[in-house]
């Protein structure tokens, strides 16, 4: 959202983006260009010429993209700033993936797409030791949300490095100035939907700092340009946004069965296509509590529901005072990922966002109408 990335502005962050769009958004959020990372596979000639225009910084992920860059670059008579985003080899670490425990960390970061496969690499050298287009800045990588535990971050540091010494000993005198260590940090809560396994501790964002900054320390003290200054970047986008979304629904009807098995449902005016969530959660996948009534008693139990054909099953047995239509409710932890994942559904709406901040609320998204949402749609009985 614009208002979230200018507030971001006032505290001087740059931005990762992924793709046209998110450019747009930095740029129309008021994000100045030199500080902006075009990231992100498959990146097409449209926004490698716009980024090279602007003075915004490309991280390159295949040679094919660095072909492009160095082309465009020459054709606009303008030097290209790129990082190359490379795959760290972490075969000897024997860690499982918090996305899924089935896989190992190092075969996940090896199958993923993020990054130039570690065999191309050969093919980006010449261009980067030759061109007069192409300045290379630094090194990118990328593990995600795989593990909280420090040690796997320590292991991802000191690969990281392996793959930068094979860079400077392939490009004679060149050293990185920056290194972007990417994302993957989990919120305090740990409550994201995407992750399957959530039992290690989740580390204090200051534990964490340490624990790269030092792996970082000691990797460059065995280096030979350990006294040249070297820009640390993170992209903590999952840990500081996920637990400031808060969800507000509203009661619009309650039913009750008592032929058979006792059940209650409360029928509210949100959707699981605004929440991220499908099937049958196996427990509650959000954190509640009551807006309206907040001071009363918990005796009841209700399968809270949404609003589309699908079962929409968003809590079920969820201890609440007992409920009337107009009550609310409030789901907590639902800002990163499951914000942006809204859908359309049902052709419905997609909800509006308020800021709160200091006692204060401020629209900052309006709620979709109808109209919008059937804007792109062509009327085939007339043309015209």
């Amino acid at each position: 959202m614009l208002a979230i990335r200018q507030l971001l502005n006032q505290f001087d962050c740059g931005c990762d983006v992924f793709g046209m769009s998110e450019l747009e958004g930095a740029i129309r959020g008021g994000v100045d260009p030199s500080q902006i990372s075009v990231n992100g596979s498959i990146k097409d000639e449209r926004i490698i010429r716009r980024s090279i225009t602007i003075g915004a910084r490309l991280v390159l992920d295949s040679p094919r993209e660095l072909e492009i860059t160095e082309r465009i670059a020459h054709e606009l008579g303008r030097r290209a700033r790129v990082m190359i985003r490379v795959k760290p080899d972490l075969g000897s670490l024997n860690a499982t993936s918090d996305f899924a425990p089935e896989f190992q960390i190092s075969e996940l970061t090896h199958r993923i797409k993020y990054g130039v496969p570690r065999s191309e690499v050969a093919e980006m050298l010449p261009t980067l030791k030759s061109s007069s287009g192409i300045l290379l800045e630094g090194v990118h990588v990328h593990m995600g949300r795989h593990s909280k535990r420090l040690e796997v971050w320590q292991a991802w540091v000191a690969a990281t490095f392996q793959e930068i010494d094979k860079l400077c000993e392939a490009l004679p005198g060149w050293q990185p100035q920056t290194l972007n260590l990417g994302g993957g940090f989990a919120s305090e809560s740990d409550a994201d939907l995407d992750v399957t396994y959530n039992g290690d501790p989740t580390p204090l964002p200051l534990e964490l700092a340490q624990t790269i900054c030092q792996a970082i320390s000691s990797a460059i003290t065995a280096r030979p340009w350990q006294d040249a200054p070297l820009l640390l970047e993170i992209e903590p986008g999952r840990s500081i946004h996920t637990d400031a979304g808060l969800h507000l629904t509203t009661v619009q009807n309650i039913k009750h069965e008592t032929d058979g098995p006792l059940i209650s449902w409360a029928e509210v005016d949100t959707s699981e296509v605004f929440l991220d969530l499908h099937g049958v959660p196996e427990a509650p996948p959000f954190e509640y509590r009551m807006v309206t009534q907040a001071d009363s008693q918990a005796t009841a139990r209700y399968d809270v529901v949404g609003k589309t054909c699908n079962a929409e099953m968003l809590l079920l047995d969820a201890a609440l005072p007992p409920l009337k239509g107009g009550d609310v409710l409030a789901l907590l932890n639902t800002g990163a990922y499951i914000e942006s994942m809204t859908t359309n559904f049902n052709a419905l709406p997609r909800p509006g966002s308020v800021l709160v901040t200091k006692g204060n609320a401020q629209l900052i998204k309006r709620h979709e109408t109808i109209e919008e949402v059937f804007a792109r749609d062509l009327d085939l009985t007339n043309p015209d």
